[in-house]
């Protein structure tokens, strides 16, 4: 194993139990080891809920996952969302949802590339006027790329060599006047800033995004963005590891 690689777990293991205590440092070793190897020999089946009142379709452990890290434990912050609000890496819409019903007079855009996850984004934002859906992923540059899918589960689907064919385009190529940005791309969260140097500049918004995908992200990350504007980081530990980012 990578030796970085190897301290950023251990370091994420003692502080999970420091700041969560036992419980959940064996609930995340369990997500992290035992279930996605159960999960690629029984497959789940998507089931149809009820989130905030409406249908909403996922496998019962991705949904449990989200509804517990981006609506129990708010780690994305949503009550800073205002305005125009842009969700990088959607998935099945839980934040999109979450920031529909406690934000509905604003308007959310949302952007997942893998199309199977699309269709399902689809059916579960279809009750929210103000969400709107766009097929494609983020990144630095338009272009055609490949979404590499995870069986077991479609959250970590990622951007790579070998999978199935999808669209990457620019925040800036949509020109949206963007107050609130939300990310959480499997490890290309630095390239989605990077493609949206000009939405940043001029918008400024608050920046919420996911900082364990990769070792360096919790330093990479702040840097990429203050290349761009200024900006202060706080590292969040509220479900997951993210940065929380506002202007100065």
């Amino acid at each position: 194993m990578n030796s970085d690689r190897a301290e950023s777990i251990w370091q994420r293991a003692k502080r999970t139990y420091k700041e969560y205590g036992f419980w959940l440092l064996i609930k995340r070793i369990l997500d992290l080891y035992y279930f996605p190897t159960y999960r690629h020999y029984f497959p789940e089946k998507n089931v149809t809920t009820t989130l905030f009142g409406k249908p909403f379709i996922g496998t019962p452990s991705l949904t449990k996952g989200l509804v517990n890290e981006v609506i129990l434990c708010d780690q994305y912050h949503v009550g800073l969302a205002h305005g125009t609000i842009v969700d990088a890496g959607a998935n099945i819409g839980a934040f999109s949802i979450f920031a529909a019903v406690t934000h509905p007079e604003s308007t959310i855009y949302s952007f997942e590339p893998t199309p199977s996850t699309f269709e399902m984004l689809k059916e579960n934002t279809k009750h929210y006027p103000n969400i709107k859906i766009f097929n494609c992923g983020l990144g630095e540059r338009n272009m055609s790329a490949s979404i590499v899918k995870v069986p077991e589960n479609c959250g970590q689907n990622h951007i790579g060599d070998g999978g199935e064919p999808c669209e990457i385009k620019t925040i800036d190529s949509f020109d949206i006047p963007m107050d609130f940005l939300k990310i959480d791309s499997e490890g290309y969260e630095a390239n989605i800033l990077r493609g949206a140097t000009e939405t940043i500049k001029k918008h400024r918004p608050i920046v919420a995004m996911s900082a364990y995908h990769k070792p360096e992200d919790k330093t990479e990350l702040p840097n990429v963005l203050n290349s761009i504007a200024s900006y202060d980081c706080v590292l969040s530990f509220s479900g997951e590891e993210d940065l929380i980012c506002k202007p100065l």
